[in-house]
């Protein structure tokens, strides 16, 4: 892998910094700051996931870890709706766009049990599933790969959010069924030394998305009665809501113009009787006036 490529999909501590000040360098976020805490929680939850994620998805997880838009304001601390993110996915369901996986992530290891069931439902119906697997081995496979935070020793280094979530998702694979993933993902082979490590060629190409290349398990299913849940009826959910706000917003059209209308034809009807008064003040004036004596010019 290219030096290029592999810096696109690395991600460590060194990568928590905060915004540069009157041209100042910026600054490293170290242990015990506010916002170190939940920055390695969400590097950890990256590296589980980066082999996973297309190009576009680990570009967007990087960048909201590296802006540091994962921090938890005061008031969204036992909130989830109130935070930034949060904030963000409702305002691209509002424009009509699917949610985002990455958020899902970072806002799931955030938040755990917390989260929304409306907002977990929405990713539910969008992916197919909300269960986040552990990857991380895969990651830390690839050479170059750095720790979420300086570690003394190799199992702290591997260390991600879901350990304890997902069991037993790092089966013994036999030498054949690894020869087999290489060839499909142009994975060459290093040294056949106990501590070879597997090099990615092309990493970019690949742009497997963890919504659509996991399945449902089959304990999900039977939960949610079998349910198949597509993006397709996601987008049929916010087509509806759409039509019901259009009908609202006719419905309240129309109630507004017909009171205008009767508003209207009140003083109309004012109109035509301060009208009426007047032709009449009109003809008894004129019936009053004195005719003029003969003879005399009017």
């Amino acid at each position: 892998m290219s030096s290029k490529k592999k810096k696109q999909m690395m991600l460590s501590y060194k990568d928590l910094l905060r915004p540069r000040i009157k041209g100042e360098p910026r600054q490293q976020v170290n242990k015990g700051d506010p916002e170190w805490e939940d920055g390695i929680k969400c590097i950890k939850a990256y590296h589980s996931q980066a082999t996973m994620l297309s190009q576009a998805n680990r570009q967007e997880m990087r960048e909201i870890i590296r802006s540091r838009r994962y921090v938890i304001t005061p008031s969204a601390k036992d909130t989830p709706l109130r935070h930034k993110l949060m904030k963000a996915h409702k305002k691209s369901i509002k424009r009509g766009r699917a949610p985002s996986w990455p958020i899902f992530i970072i806002l799931k290891t955030l938040y755990r049990p917390a989260l929304p069931k409306e907002y977990k439902r929405c990713i539910r119906m969008a992916f197919g599933t909300t269960e986040v697997k552990d990857h991380t081995h895969e990651y830390f496979a690839l050479d170059g790969a750095e720790p979420a935070e300086p570690a003394t020793t190799e199992e702290d280094h591997q260390t991600s959010p879901w350990k304890d979530e997902v069991l037993d998702d790092k089966p013994e694979i036999s030498k054949e069924t690894k020869k087999r993933d290489a060839s499909a993902l142009d994975i060459e082979d290093g040294s056949s030394s106990a501590n070879k490590r597997a090099k990615v060629a092309g990493a970019e190409s690949v742009s497997l998305t963890v919504p659509m290349a996991n399945a449902v398990s089959e304990q999900q299913a039977a939960e949610e009665g079998g349910c198949e849940c597509t993006v397709g009826k996601l987008w049929e959910m916010i087509d509806k809501r759409f039509e019901a706000m259009r009908e609202d917003l006719e419905r309240k059209e129309k109630e507004k113009f017909e009171v205008q209308t009767k508003e209207l034809q009140v003083v109309m009807r004012e109109v035509v009787r301060l009208h009426g008064e007047a032709l009449m003040r009109l003809a008894e004036i004129t019936w009053q006036r004195p005719a003029a004596p003969q003879g005399v010019d009017v």
